[in-house]
């Protein structure tokens, strides 16, 4: 976990690096992502997120770059199933995508079919041998033993991340989920926060409780306002 003094000491740099940028709204284009790649860049950011129809045309854009991309599956509730999310990260994969993130099957884990739901990571886990793997847990829709639990799932398969929404459920990520998250997680895998992050304040506090990634669909708002809390 981050010292408060690391948190308190971190540049512009060091902000940008942490975040990825989440390009998923159900109606962007090819120009919002060429727009993400030139921010990204521009700005020095960990990754776009993309759904995997727009993986291809961002790894062009990114050649070369050191800009990462994610392939999402199963955005956002993970109830396609076994073969579907394969599907999804199959083409992600094919297509240059250097993480996959993708989130566990909600009907499963609230159902208890905690088997279920392990399969799927492990799988995809299989698949993305050598990328970073992130497991979403949608932590709005679960209680917290069943956070602590999918987290357990998550860990147990080799998730290199475990990430606390995706940003299209009713509410986004909390301090509370982070600490869980990282209770359970412990050295074995980071935690990322994503759902409502548009101030450094909250990504202060984030990082604090002990993510290390956040995800959020405003990266130049969240770098503009890091300026403003720096001069404070």
């Amino acid at each position: 976990m981050p010292t408060r003094e690391a948190v308190a000491e971190m540049t512009v740099e060091a902000v940008a690096k942490a975040v990825d940028h989440m390009v998923l709204a159900p109606d962007h284009t090819f120009r919002d992502i060429e727009q993400a790649c030139a921010e990204a860049v521009e700005y020095g950011l960990a990754s776009i997120c993309l759904a995997p129809y727009g993986v291809s045309y961002a790894s062009r854009l990114l050649r070369g770059t050191g800009v990462s991309i994610c392939g999402t599956v199963g955005i956002p509730l993970g109830h396609s199933g076994l073969r579907a999310k394969c599907d999804e990260a199959g083409t992600s994969i094919e297509s240059g995508a250097g993480e996959i993130d993708m989130v566990i099957n909600l009907v499963a884990m609230k159902s208890g079919r905690y088997g279920d739901v392990q399969a799927e990571i492990a799988a995809i886990r299989k698949m993305a041998t050598g990328l970073v793997l992130k497991v979403t847990l949608e932590g709005c829709y679960l209680a917290d033993a069943e956070k602590a639990r999918a987290c357990r799932l998550a860990v147990d398969c080799g998730a290199d991340y475990v990430k606390t929404h995706t940003g299209f459920g009713r509410s986004g990520a909390t301090v509370r989920d982070v600490l869980i998250l990282k209770r359970i997680a412990g050295a074995a895998a980071e935690v990322e926060a994503a759902g409502g992050i548009t101030r450094f304040k909250q990504m202060h506090d984030m990082f604090h409780a002990g993510a290390t990634r956040i995800a959020t669909d405003a990266p130049v708002a969240l770098i503009r306002d890091f300026y403003k809390w720096e001069a404070e």
